[in-house]
């Protein structure tokens, strides 16, 4: 008999979702006034929990900063609960990295005050990722707390657990069965506290292990109950075997604590038989979420690895601008807000927040390029080009950078003195005003010209090289070959065939026109694309060919392996809103099977890239689909981009969206997957069924959402075989197996709804999600664009995506810039390399500098396999290092060196 029930003070906070943040910052000072004043004045209130994100104390302070010192007394006295996130972060389409930021952040944020809540409080997360536990531990939260993704079917029908990763990382578990909130507003009158209690009571008792009951006294935005003390007497009359009393969540863990005996669970948390997981939520707001995981790749893939370069050269590591990013990123990281399920309103606000924060990064990551090379000597060459390698290993492949100059004709100069083959693919005219406007202000108008330059050259690991940037003249009667191998930038206009005889420069007609390429590329492959027929683009690894509907044959040159059908596009009603994806009744799936593509390609020597333009006829909307009639169209726009020694085809994707209530799909035929799919997940990777066996009873269960198998990924998912096509993505993050046989990786664009929440859903029977609003914005009329990949090699997914989203950047020194900065003290040599990572099989999860010391955090991940090894070395030879956990603080040996063993789906972080 369960006989004693914890009650617990809390609010939950949802900085915007239906409202805006403005309206919740208005009723926080309201709310924090009663709970600040309560929590002073009387002893028996004990404790007020703030929803375990300290984004909330930013907000309050922002507007009420007169307040730090009331609420710091009170942290201190352990009245006010605060931490341990910086906001209740979404699990299941942010990176690995954000959840580790987002509670690095807010535990720093806690320590100003007094100590945090040391408990993983994500209440409303929609489902949970299967490497919490590991990531918890890493900060020495021992417990954790939520309420959505578990049933029976995960391997215990008790509401304590322990949950334990693949690295044996283990917290215990208090479920919230029946959510957060069921202590909201409870009444005082006797028979309807009886009403309440009694659909609550046998739910709890039935699932508790240790006989202590949680009530949270609490809601969305719900101000302090004053009379909770009436209300627990009321209890008490009702239930007289029972002892009710105000409690926080840590003693609710104590007793879990004393109960040795419980169930231990293992995996991802999605299921939605008792509570909404909303499984096809990760589509929502695709745009959205596309910048989501732009921005996350952009920040640890280049800004903080280059930043790390940069502080080992002798300059200084701004903390409080890279913090400042991260913030506004996850300021959107909140469940409701990287789900995009909020009104019209809240999403502008999110995709400005996604503007600043991206504006950001990309200042700063030139500006540390711009201070590396501006301390690298002149004597040799004024104009420089710098090209960075942001990966613990030498990388050889092609690189695209630009020169921006007045000079006619130039070569490049290695460090060595040996000069660089490179081709131009674009030239563009610059207004010297933009370089600098004082060249204009002397009255000097002749503009500059800017070159993207193509070439292939290998890269320091972790650093980069410079190449010198110097006039040059052509030699009478010197060779073409000759001169591009000196640099003089001549390139003869581009023999390419589009089907039609038009050259590719006047079929583009992008920029000035002038796509250049060499004369015959190399057929034997030898580092370089081959010569391909019309239509095809082709190198050592990948040969692709555009069909005339625009989808793609591909062949697997290493297995001799055909992909048909590749990017067909598949168009189908969504009739869901924005929670979830749910098809019409009446539902009519179109492809562009039937479709006539408008094909251009361009073969250089470096790189072969195609532009596919595919029209289709859709519905305009609902009405349209179950009428058959196709009154609107989406327009598609494909840029492929097959580069030299690269097994990935790159995909841009450009849509021009000109219809409602629909979901728009890539298929990617031809999947192995023996029942089962496999992707990343944060740190790691997992293996999802092709088909839930639950689709069978759901309905007859009573299911909250039918199990639909569709799921998140965040940088590459395929069949779990050996054949098939691999998606990576630097944009969207949804996936389904499909198809007859279920060997169709269908990888969602977007899906296109008008409302925020709706009822009575063919996938998602009963009320409402969230409210009834509309939100016309999320139809996604208009151009959208989306980054996506396609690779035939198997071996090691996890290091391929990464080097997919980790491109060669590069920076141009020329003598002139507009924003002026003093000569750097540092002197900086033409070449460097920081760090190399010599095994080969880990992923580099993040290099950044350690947050309160003069020393470098790098973290590694095992991407798929059962133990692997990893070893860093420096010019001096193996790195030693303090191995270290995810606070960054904690030592777990000291002065490693040599090979370290990262077992499967284990995070390994290290100090040196």
């Amino acid at each position: 008999m369960a006989d004693k029930v914890h009650i617990v003070p809390h609010f939950h906070w949802d900085r915007e979702w239906y409202f805006t943040a403005e309206e919740s910052k208005i009723l926080l000072v309201n709310d924090m006034e009663e709970v600040l004043t309560m929590l002073e004045t009387r002893e028996d209130y004990p404790c007020f929990v703030l929803d375990g994100q300290t984004s909330v104390l930013e907000d309050y302070f922002s507007v009420s900063p007169e307040n730090r010192e009331r609420v710091r007394a009170l942290v201190q006295r352990g009245k006010l609960i605060i931490g341990p996130w910086y906001t209740q972060t979404d699990e299941m389409v942010v990176g690995g990295e954000s959840i580790v930021r987002n509670l690095l952040y807010g535990m720093k944020d806690c320590r100003e005050f007094g100590s945090p809540m040391m408990i993983g409080y994500l209440p409303d997360s929609f489902g949970q990722s299967a490497r919490m536990p590991q990531i918890l531990r890493g900060f020495n939260i021992e417990n954790s707390m939520f309420w959505r993704g578990t049933s029976e079917r995960m391997g215990t029908d008790r509401t304590e657990f322990f949950w334990e990763d693949d690295d044996g990382s283990r917290v215990a578990v208090q479920l919230l069965p029946l959510g957060y909130a069921i202590g909201k507003y409870l009444p005082v009158e006797k028979e309807a506290l009886r009403k309440r209690m009694e659909k609550y009571m046998p739910v709890l008792e039935r699932g508790t292990a240790t006989g202590h009951l949680l009530v949270p006294n609490g809601h969305d935005q719900m101000p302090l109950q004053r009379d909770i003390f009436q209300v627990m007497e009321t209890m008490r009359e009702l239930y007289p075997d029972k002892e009710f009393f105000l409690s926080r969540y840590e003693d609710v863990f104590a007793a879990i604590g004393r109960q040795g005996n419980l169930d231990t669970l293992r995996g991802e948390f999605l299921d939605g038989r008792y509570m909404r997981v909303h499984r096809s939520i990760f589509s929502s707001r695709a745009d959205l979420k596309a910048a989501n995981t732009r921005i996350e790749n952009k920040i640890t893939n280049l800004l903080e690895p280059l930043a790390s370069i940069a502080y080992k050269l002798g300059f200084p590591y701004h903390h409080g601008l890279v913090e400042a990013i991260w913030k506004e990123l996850m300021k959107n990281h909140a469940h409701d807000s990287i789900g995009c399920c909020c009104s019209d309103k809240v999403h502008r606000a999110i995709a400005d927040r996604y503007f600043l924060a991206e504006e950001r990064a990309d200042r700063l990551i030139e500006f540390y390029m711009r201070k590396i090379v501006d301390a690298m000597d002149c004597s040799r060459a004024l104009d420089k080009l710098t090209v960075f390698n942001l990966l613990p290993y030498e990388r050889e492949g092609m690189i695209r950078g630009k020169i921006v100059t007045k000079m006619k004709r130039f070569v490049l100069e290695r460090p060595d003195g040996s000069r660089l083959e490179y081709e131009i693919a674009d030239r563009r005219i610059v207004d010297a005003g933009l370089i600098d406007r004082q060249i204009v202000h002397y009255g000097d108008y002749e503009p500059f010209v800017e070159y993207t330059l193509e070439f292939c050259d290998r890269i320091p690991a972790m650093g980069f090289t410079t190449y010198l940037v110097r006039e040059a003249e052509a030699l009478a009667g010197e060779s073409f070959t000759a001169s591009m191998a000196a640099g003089t930038g001549e390139s003869p206009a581009a023999s390419v065939a589009d089907g039609t005889g038009e050259s590719f420069a006047a079929s583009m007609a992008a920029g000035t026109g002038e796509k250049l390429a060499v004369e015959p590329a190399d057929p034997a492959g030898n580092g370089r694309p081959a010569s391909p027929a019309a239509n095809t683009l082709e190198n050592e690894y990948l040969s692709v060919t555009i069909e005339p509907n625009g989808s793609l044959t591909v062949l697997d040159k290493q297995k001799g392996q055909y992909y048909r059908d590749v990017l067909l596009l598949e168009d189908g009603s969504d009739d869901g809103d924005g929670y979830d994806y749910s098809p019409a009744v009446n539902d009519w799936v179109l492809t562009s099977k039937e479709e006539t593509a408008d094909v251009r390609c361009q073969h250089g020597t470096y790189s072969h890239k195609a532009r596919v333009r595919v029209s289709m006829a859709v519905p305009a909307g609902l009405e349209s689909r179950s009428e058959r009639r196709r009154d609107g169209r989406v327009d598609v726009e494909f840029e492929l981009e097959l580069k030299a020694g690269s097994p990935v085809l790159e995909v841009r994707v450009t849509v021009d969206n000109q219809a409602d209530s629909h979901r728009l799909r890539l298929l990617v035929p031809g999947q192995e997957h023996e029942g089962f799919s496999v992707s990343d997940n944060q740190f790691g990777m997992i293996r999802r069924p092709v088909r839930d066996e639950a689709m069978d009873v759901w309905e007859k269960e009573g299911w909250s959402e039918r199990p639909d198998s569709i799921y998140p990924f965040l940088s590459w998912v395929s069949g779990c075989g050996e054949r098939g096509l691999a998606v990576l993505t630097n944009s969207v993050r949804e996936y389904e197996m499909t198809g007859p046989d279920y060997g169709v990786l269908a990888v969602t664009l977007f899906r296109s709804v008008g409302v925020l929440g709706k009822e009575g859903l063919l996938r998602r029977p009963g009320r409402p999600s969230g409210i009834k609003m509309e939100t016309p914005d999320s139809q996604l009329r208009g151009s959208h664009t989306y980054e996506i990949a396609l690779t035939a090699c198997r071996d090691h997914l996890a290091r391929t995506a990464k080097e997919y989203v980790t491109p060669f950047i590069s920076y141009n020194k020329m003598p002139y810039n507009a924003m002026k900065l003093n000569p750097a003290e540092a002197k900086v040599p033409y070449a460097y390399s920081l760090l190399r990572e010599t095994e080969g099989r880990v992923v580099l999860g993040a290099l950044k500098k350690a947050e309160d010391e003069d020393k470098l955090i790098a973290r590694f991940y095992n991407g798929g396999g059962e133990k692997v090894p990893v070893r860093l070395k420096d010019e001096n030879g193996d790195l030693a290092v303090d191995v270290v956990k995810l606070n960054e603080t904690d030592v777990l040996s000291r002065h490693v060196t040599g090979v370290q063993w990262v077992g499967y789906n284990q995070i390994f972080t290290c100090k040196f």
